[in-house]
């Protein structure tokens, strides 16, 4: 397996990016295909195309070696997931919700469990607060897929819309942005500590974990706090809420003096990276804090500038933002003009498109042409990234 492979990830956020540039430029330009079916097609491709094959990538050179690739045939899921994530891409963009991507999501679950129980497999030996993280996003990801079920279920008897629905929609995406794909690069995180000698204080790390883990499910409450029967889920969203933040508290301790320093070693567009993406998650468990609390409800549940923005916070400034300072840590992407500039690019964008989506949504300013511009300069920036990134193996 080699590192250029993640070119395929970097293309997928491309796509993602463009399209996303393509759906705010809407009532600008005509759209070749219909608005819904693009969102359907942006989502899936940023969760299946960026995330998780580059999530599979770090975690196959991060645990296990050249034999175990072989054995496992590691090579062989990446690729048939990276043509099966193709097809979800296409057939989402042309149909929707479907015959031909349903069947084709249907296939890149398959090919995930073949992931998970592989890498379960060939890391049952090891032991680390990183691998317990990452094993119990797996894990949350595993839950996760069960949602489809009902989903399908409720729209076979016509009650797409219905909260049910909705509710079983919510619940599906706080496990994979919430569960799955966080809990993966907070393991990564630690991992990446670890690797660079980083003594973190590993009992602060270890309550973390728990008290984490603990607020799961009961967070699945704060995106139900919207529909008919929130009073239900509001004692639960409360509890997920104290133990978020008490988790966190320890989060920090866990790293508390210990990044300046091994920071200041970093290059500089490292450290920014790391620094958004820490940010973000702080802020991002803040924001969640806030939804519990009635004045702040209609901006919660009912804005869709604020409920995009924070979407993006987590799954730009939170997740990709972690992921591509890994990639610069392990010179996957290499220290190029090129690199610099797009890294640049992406960064100026995500942060007017922020500011631009929060401003909107407060009825203070907003600009549909700053906003298109901003999404295509980070289209753009991902474009150089993916034309920088280095060729050598990924795995010892």
């Amino acid at each position: 397996m080699k590192s250029s492979w993640s070119r395929v990830s970097i293309f997928y956020l491309f796509l993602v990016a463009s399209i996303g540039t393509l759906l705010r430029a809407a009532g600008h330009v005509p759209l070749p295909l219909q608005y819904e079916h693009l969102v359907h097609a942006h989502s899936h491709v940023a969760f299946q195309g960026w995330v998780y094959t580059l999530m599979f990538l770090l975690l196959t050179h991060l645990y296990l070696d050249q034999g175990q690739i072989r054995a496992g045939r590691y090579p062989l899921q990446f690729w048939l997931t990276a043509v099966v994530i193709f097809c979800v891409l296409v057939s989402f963009a042309m149909q929707g919700y479907g015959l031909f991507s349903i069947c084709f999501s249907t296939l890149f679950q398959l090919l995930n469990y073949w992931f998970i129980y592989r890498f379960f497999k060939d890391t049952k030996h090891l032991v680390s607060l990183p691998l317990r993280l990452i094993r119990m996003g797996l894990w949350l990801g595993v839950l996760s897929t069960l949602m489809p079920i009902g989903i399908g279920i409720l729209s076979a008897k016509g009650l797409n819309g219905s909260e049910a629905y909705q509710s079983l929609v919510y619940t599906f995406l706080h496990l994979q942005y919430n569960g799955w794909f966080l809990f993966v690069l907070l393991g990564l995180f630690f991992q990446l500590l670890e690797k660079n000698g980083v003594d973190y204080d590993q009992s602060q790390g270890e309550v973390f974990y728990k008290l984490f883990t603990a607020a799961v499910l009961p967070a699945i409450g704060l995106s139900l706090l919207g529909m008919s029967f929130s009073t239900y889920a509001l004692a639960f969203s409360c509890l997920a809420i104290l133990l978020q933040l008490t988790a966190v508290m320890y989060f920090m301790r866990s790293i508390q003096g210990k990044l300046s320093t091994w920071l200041q070693e970093k290059n500089f567009w490292f450290r920014l990276c790391f620094l958004i993406f820490l940010v973000s998650f702080l802020l991002k468990t803040v924001l969640q804090s806030l939804s519990v609390i009635p004045l702040f409800e209609p901006y919660a549940f009912h804005n869709k500038w604020i409920i995009l923005s924070y979407l993006h916070l987590s799954l730009i400034g939170v997740i990709s933002f972690f992921l591509i300072a890994f990639l610069i840590e392990l010179k996957w992407i290499s220290n190029h003009p090129r690199s610099k500039t797009g890294l640049a690019m992406l960064m100026l964008g995500f942060v007017v498109t922020e500011l631009l989506l929060v401003s909107g949504g407060l009825g203070a300013f907003y600009d549909q042409h700053i906003l298109i511009s901003g999404s295509a300069s980070m289209a753009v920036g991902v474009l150089l990234l993916a034309a920088t990134t280095t060729p050598h193996q990924v795995s010892q």
